[in-house]
């Protein structure tokens, strides 16, 4: 499967959309969804390394033997780095229920004032072919990764639209990789659930010209539960890059200029190659090569 998938780092062309607006995100307020750890957890650190207001929400309140972190530990990581001068809150939140999204929102604003941007994260994940999909598999993905994103992001949107601008970031595949078989063989209910998230992003973009609405995705498997849990344990965390990728280049789109940096389809390497900086370092075993990685389907 390594060598069928091995990723090789080519020449990219530079997206100048990407050139930073803000020096940094002092002032500025964000949301992020599915915080708790992993991806998500990474890019509110990132936001709050560079001065931002951050909001996170999560569903874990309790340890999990198999799930590293709770809302409430990742609070106090965040709260302890370095220098810190942010507001951070955290709430438990299953974007699945409206009341608890309005907590999260209503709080928010009550604290900052505003809102700048949200990072639409939160996900499910139930990999299975069409045979042996479960309908509580499916009801889940449905209510997550379809309801539970519009719904969140359809609140956020309510405040966000009466802003100058704004930037919303939706953690979804590349709308052309709807054409990638690999992408819906053996998979095909939690695809169609991501590239729902996808087709949010292209329209929502269109809908509110003051929000800057892009994706993001990674190029390869990344050191998170769900591939340690899922695709092969230590072995396939060994091929990954380290969540770091995906909240660097989160934190470099959300500083872009949004009525310049909209309706794109960013893979994390990209956004990093355009602004010049080093994607090699990423690599959870720094002694493999690049096209040793192996590439992503899902997050």
């Amino acid at each position: 499967m390594k060598s069928r998938y091995a990723f090789v780092l080519k020449s990219i062309k530079k997206d100048k959309t990407l050139l930073p607006k803000f020096e940094n995100l002092n002032g500025k307020t964000y949301i992020v969804s599915g915080a708790s750890r992993g991806i998500g957890f990474n890019i509110a650190k990132k936001l709050v390394q560079n001065e931002a207001n951050v909001t996170i929400i999560g569903k874990t309140q309790e340890p999990h033997p198999k799930l590293e972190g709770t809302i409430y530990s990742a609070l106090e990581e965040l709260q302890n780095i370095p220098n810190n001068k942010s507001i951070i809150q955290a709430f438990p939140c299953d974007i699945r229920k409206p009341i608890e999204i309005d907590i999260t929102i209503n709080e928010t604003l009550k604290m900052n004032g505003k809102i700048d941007g949200v990072i639409l994260n939160a996900s499910a994940l139930c990999l299975n072919n069409t045979l042996h999909q479960t309908k509580k598999e499916v009801d889940l993905m449905s209510s997550v990764n379809i309801n539970g994103t519009y719904l969140f992001g359809q609140k956020c949107l309510q405040h966000m639209h009466k802003n100058k601008e704004g930037h919303m970031l939706m953690i979804a595949p590349p709308i052309d990789m709807l054409y990638t078989d690999d992408w819906w063989t053996n998979h095909l209910y939690y695809s169609m659930s991501k590239f729902n998230m996808s087709l949010m992003a292209k329209f929502w973009n269109k809908e509110f010209s003051n929000i800057g609405v892009n994706t993001l995705w990674p190029r390869t498997t990344i050191n998170t539960a769900p591939v340690k849990n899922l695709l092969g344990g230590d072995e396939m965390v060994n091929i990954s890059r380290t969540t770091d990728i995906m909240g660097d280049a989160a934190y470099h789109i959300l500083a872009a200029d949004p009525m310049l940096c909209n309706g794109k389809n960013f893979i994390d390497d990209e956004v990093l190659a355009s602004l010049d900086k080093d994607v090699e370092k990423y690599r959870v075993n720094p002694d493999l090569k690049e096209k040793d990685l192996m590439p992503d389907f899902f997050c």
